[in-house]
């Protein structure tokens, strides 16, 4: 089996993500913040509507007030807060797709389960992933979220390959095995060195 494809995902892959903020500006006020309320769990179930661009700006922001019945901060300072959980970059993934793309002929993509406010917070980052990719497959554009089996679907279209012949690299266990029911090799992201290994037995190229 030949490898044509690599799809990597963006968050806890590609940018590190920090909940400590959010926590603490959002999540702390709320009455609801008792031990035996996972109230934190509850907002991001309940999210997947955004995450799927369903609801603009506004309506997830009165959600959120809705939810945790709350609303301590205005939409402004609720949105620097949400944002603030994309921390930073992860360097030494660049540099790895870098030399993925380099080294290999394949063809890279991204794909995410990101809302629109925080697809704009990395674009006003200025952080350089553009050219890292051939494509993006964004939740909020395609109106679809891992681990829905139509978004591995749009996947394989661009990837433009059969199944078999795709690696998909993301942090969620569910996400994985949804893409491996559909015939694509999963690699579960844990850290660098295990993923170079990974690859490398799939004899691509990371150096």
């Amino acid at each position: 089996m030949t490898i044509k494809c690599i799809i990597f995902d963006l968050g806890d892959v590609i940018f590190e993500l920090d909940f400590n903020q959010f926590f603490n500006e959002v999540i702390t006020p709320s009455p609801l913040n008792k031990p035996k309320t996972p109230i934190m769990l509850e907002f991001f179930r309940q999210s997947d509507t955004y995450h799927q661009g369903k609801i603009s700006d506004k309506e997830f922001y009165n959600q959120a007030c809705d939810l945790l019945r709350v609303c301590n901060l205005n939409q402004k300072a609720f949105y620097a807060a949400f944002n603030s959980i994309i921390s930073e970059i992860n360097m030494d993934m660049v540099e790895l797709v870098k030399k993925i793309r380099k080294n290999n002929q394949l063809k890279m993509i991204c794909m995410s389960n990101i809302n629109s406010s925080h697809w704009k917070y990395i674009k006003k980052m200025k952080w350089n992933i553009w050219d890292l990719f051939d494509e993006f497959i964004l939740s909020h554009e395609v109106h679809l979220t891992k681990p829905d089996s139509k978004i591995f679907e749009i996947a394989i279209q661009k990837a433009g390959c059969a199944p078999e012949e795709i690696v998909f690299v993301d942090d969620g266990f569910n996400n994985i095995r949804a893409a491996s029911e559909l015939g694509i090799t999963g690699i579960r992201f844990v850290d660098i060195d295990e993923l170079i290994k990974s690859l490398n037995e799939l004899n691509i190229m990371t150096n």
